[in-house]
């Protein structure tokens, strides 16, 4: 049976006087429709910019429509290429558009969009018929690379939850938000005064480029591995990294914080499932997940209303031990705390779990291993004792040659349901592609669960979800919901994701340093 389309063209009100125009387009006809009939349309609705547009529709009518696809969002994340999701907010329409309509109509209609131009129906018909030819490209691009499937299941309706959560805000604590805005300069000016002095560097943050040139000539090695990746998981010296995380930690939530006056007594941020190569959510304007646990209690649940915080428990080690069928790596997970075992190994202290832990995941994504022994020794491990224990994974090492041997002859690696990473280059793969390549089946399938796991909590009626962030979520219920279901939700999406290959892990914890 094939499905009805309809494409939808709006005008954005930007002053939020419910005066956005919407228009659909179908079979040669424009009409202009309200808020209330676009919500009850049954035909799949083809727009593009949704994102701009879906909370003030939910905003006037409490819901949104039943089926919408965003033609640039569904282009992007079938793509597989990492450099469309980092170039996606430089790129409108135009470029999907040109190959159905013409580039001086393109122009004039998106100065019509932009409200620098009047409004003109018959290039508004023009774009609609644009938009549905560019439709049938795009998903049939997404079906060819097994891509439409995650689209239809995971992606589209978890879109349409979180906005529906975000439009409905948080509550902000504006008391809280005054006492963090107040001292947030002077923590941010006296860590960045302490690290200026201890370094001999710049009274400011400082630059990737800067970073490199500090920490290459002392013999840091950055071939295939980016600036992160060395001040999380390579032990130093000194407390360069340290210092240096903790800074541009309180520089984040400097950000966030300034980016909500005091006389906002609630914010609606706005929602990007596809904010990373491998299918993260963020929350943006403001970028909550940027908020360090000490300034999250600016957030506040509404009256009557709690706050719970669900995370995953070693989610990427569980997560590797399904997708590997590692044995030990399996029962190390089953067994408690995966990385508090890692530590009494070779450090003879579960105290270590956090040193434990970045020397697991280096493991993991392909540190070498010459490296990853005097990490460990870096931190106070004995040596043979760290070779003995990452030598045990066999079957896990041999899932990942079979992961990099896959990646380089097929050009494209992704998880059980499409979000692939797709090669730009020819040849062996470097030490980066592989560190990729396992990051895009961990990570991707990571997204995967989460957004599964999301997708149950729909059915909640007492639950409402206010911040997902990456592998936890915090949400908002009433004062006598059995928050245990939330966990019990989480744990069994991801065993029931690998067929019980492992049992998913999910408990409460604190969302802010301030919870009770």
């Amino acid at each position: 049976m094939t499905r009805i389309k309809k494409a939808l063209i709006f005008i954005r009100d930007y002053t939020d006087q419910g005066n956005d125009q919407f228009f659909l387009w179908c079979e040669n006809t424009l009409i202009n429709v309200s808020a209330n009939q676009l919500v009850q349309e049954d035909a799949e609705i083809i727009c593009h910019d949704y994102w701009l547009i879906a909370p003030g529709i939910f905003k006037a009518t409490q819901k949104l429509p039943t089926t919408v696809t965003d033609l640039e969002e569904l282009r992007i994340s079938s793509s597989g290429r990492r450099r469309d999701r980092e170039t996606r907010e430089k790129i409108d329409i135009s470029k999907s558009l040109g190959d159905f309509v013409d580039s001086e109509a393109i122009l004039r209609y998106l100065a019509i969009f932009n409200r620098k131009a009047p409004l003109d129906e018959a290039l508004l018909s023009i774009i609609g018929e644009g938009l549905l030819s560019c439709s049938e490209k795009i998903e049939a691009d997404a079906k060819k690379e097994n891509e439409w499937d995650r689209f239809v299941q995971i992606e589209r309706p978890v879109a349409n939850y979180l906005i529906c959560a975000a439009a409905t805000g948080i509550a902000i604590n504006t008391d809280k938000l005054r006492e963090h805005k107040e001292k947030i300069e002077f923590d941010y000016y006296m860590a960045l005064k302490k690290f200026s002095s201890d370094y001999d560097v710049p009274l400011e943050l400082p630059s990737d480029g800067d970073i490199i040139s500090r920490l290459e000539p002392l013999g840091y090695d950055f071939s295939g591995v980016n600036v992160d990746y060395v001040l999380n998981f390579v032990p130093m010296r000194d407390n360069y990294a340290e210092d240096l995380l903790y800074l541009r930690k309180i520089s984040k939530s400097r950000k966030v914080l300034a980016a909500i006056p005091l006389s906002q007594k609630r914010i609606f941020p706005i929602v990007d499932c596809f904010g990373s190569i491998t299918s993260r959510i963020y929350f943006k304007d403001p970028s909550l997940q940027n908020l360090a646990k000490k300034h999250r209690d600016i957030l506040t649940p509404d009256a009557g209303r709690k706050f719970s915080y669900v995370d995953y428990d070693q989610y990427e080690a569980g997560i590797m031990a399904a997708l590997s069928g590692d044995p030990l790596l399996t029962q190390l997970y089953a067994d408690g705390d995966l990385y508090e075992k890692v530590a009494d190994c070779i450090f003879q202290d579960k105290n270590k779990r956090k040193e434990a832990k970045r020397l697991f995941l280096s493991y993991a994504y392909g540190m070498k291993n010459k490296h990853l022994i005097d990490a460990a020794f870096g931190y106070g491990a004995d040596r043979r004792a760290t070779k003995d224990f990452f030598t045990q994974f066999k079957t896990f090492e041999e899932w990942k040659a079979s992961i990099h041997l896959h990646f380089e002859s097929n050009q494209r690696v992704g998880t059980a349901l499409g979000n692939h990473l797709q090669r730009i280059r020819t040849g062996p793969l470097s030490e980066k592609e592989k560190r990729s390549a396992i990051s895009q089946m961990v990570q991707g399938t990571a997204s995967l669960i989460f957004k599964k796991a999301l997708l149950q909590l729909r059915t909640e009626t007492n639950l409402s979800l206010k911040v997902p962030m990456h592998d936890a979520a915090l949400f908002e219920h009433s004062e006598t919901y059995n928050t245990q279901i939330v966990t019990e939700i989480f744990s069994n999406t991801m065993t029931e994701h690998f067929g019980g290959k492992v049992v998913g892990k999910a408990s409460l914890s604190q969302f802010s340093t301030n919870d009770n």
